[in-house]
């Protein structure tokens, strides 16, 4: 009876185990420039957006993203109010928002002299100068972890 007993929190304990060890999706920025790196978790499918202020337009367009499961990025959407920004784009369909397909190996960018990017994961939007200057190349890789890594310093 006693053996018995024990089965089922050394079961639940495997399975907390291999649930921890379970791969999750991250993205790492990088600014060489100033040596900052950070890791962000992201939830389950991967997916972020980041939204622009169009330089000549003066007007916002997102371009929204996945990480997939073999370390690419993946450019899946592109939107904007402004048929003008859509138009210097090369979207030439009606509507706002408009499929795209791109795999990317990482996304560079540079914090913008204006109006800097955001960056949304899940509800939360965060400027991109929390992670460089107006002009700093930011580098944005995806990342696998194991969801316990982020119970650990530096962890997505």
């Amino acid at each position: 009876m006693v053996g018995r007993a024990l089965r089922l929190p050394a079961l639940a304990g495997i399975v907390a185990l291999l649930a921890g060890l379970w791969p999750v999706e991250g993205l790492e920025i990088e600014n060489a420039a100033r040596k900052g790196r950070w890791r962000l978790a992201l939830p389950s499918g991967g997916a972020f957006a980041i939204t622009s202020h169009h330089s000549m337009y003066e007007q916002p367009y997102t371009e929204r993203f996945a990480v997939d499961g073999e370390g690419h990025i993946l450019l899946r959407e592109v939107s904007s109010p402004s048929a003008a920004v859509r138009e210097y784009l090369g979207i030439t369909g009606p509507g706002e928002r408009h499929p795209a397909s791109r795999v990317l190996p990482e996304l560079v960018l540079r914090v913008a002299a204006g109006e800097a990017q955001e960056l949304t994961i899940g509800d939360r939007a965060r400027s991109l100068l929390g992670y460089g200057a107006h002009g700093d190349r930011l580098v944005l890789r995806a990342v696998r972890r194991p969801m316990l890594a982020r119970l650990l310093p530096g962890g997505p």
